[in-house]
């Protein structure tokens, strides 16, 4: 959204207000991330579960692995030693009892958040942002969408080059595994509703048709020139085929879902 050409009226919009809210939240505290956080998503959607790994009573629960995680990521170059003196720290001021300076548990639970949980809390925060943005971004009243592909390198790891080769461009032995992923976001807020991965080979219309599901009714999906083609509008699914509409241009492509049958 930054570079694009198409776009020049929403640079603007969506470009200088999501680097804004990105610096605010790279300076803030441990703490206040924290109380942010829980406010977005609902205590049930991390409480623990009554068996298996996240079962037990631990010090690193769903919860504050999750808010250490963000905190970690938002800060470049942060050590997951920082991350646990940032935990001792919060555990003694609030009269929790001694957190040990090791690094492991924290690593470990880094390693047991689980995916479908991280997908829901990902899914409740674009809904919750939705919301408090109002009707901002809507076309006529109704919810646009925006799909976009991009991708990233990955770390230089036997079972992430199988999975994600590079090009055959590439010299043996350099670069790094290369991940293609699309991303689906609401235009009111910039907030992201779905990802789909793949590697470097799969077209972004393929990637798409993985998240039909998170279309809904009265939305308008909005994309650049790589989805305007006839064969993405047939191979909707059968109930929607006969209502949808389709405009391609010389810029963007949007599909329109109507409210009505």
């Amino acid at each position: 959204m930054i570079v694009t050409p198409f776009f020049p009226a929403l640079r603007a919009q969506l470009a200088a207000q999501g680097q804004r809210a990105f610096q605010t939240l790279r300076q803030m505290d441990f703490p206040p991330l924290m109380h942010q956080l829980r406010q977005l998503l609902p205590p049930e959607l991390l409480a623990a579960t009554e068996e298996g790994s996240n079962s037990r009573k631990r010090i690193f629960s769903l919860w504050l692995t999750l808010e250490c995680f963000l905190w970690q990521m938002l800060k470049p170059r942060t050590a997951c030693r920082e991350v646990v003196r940032a935990v001792q720290a919060l555990f003694q001021t609030q009269g929790q009892g001694h957190v040990d300076e090791g690094t492991s548990a924290y690593v470990q639970a880094r390693q047991r958040l689980p995916k479908e949980r991280l997908e829901k809390a990902l899914a409740h925060t674009a809904h919750t942002a939705d919301q408090r943005v109002g009707r901002q971004g809507q076309l006529n009243g109704r919810p646009v969408k925006v799909a976009d592909c991009s991708t990233t390198q990955l770390p230089d790891t036997k079972k992430n080059q199988k999975r994600y080769p590079q090009p055959s461009s590439q010299k043996p032995g350099c670069g790094f595994p290369l991940i293609r992923f699309l991303v689906l976001f609401g235009l009111s807020s910039g907030a992201i509703l779905r990802v789909a991965l793949g590697n470097w080979k799969n077209h972004d219309l393929r990637l798409l048709h993985g998240l039909w599901d998170a279309l809904e009714k009265g939305d308008i999906l909005l994309e650049d020139r790589a989805y305007g083609e006839y064969l993405t509008l047939a191979a909707l699914p059968p109930e929607a085929s006969t209502w949808w509409r389709a405009c391609t241009g010389p810029a963007a492509w949007i599909i329109e879902k109507p409210s009505s049958v």
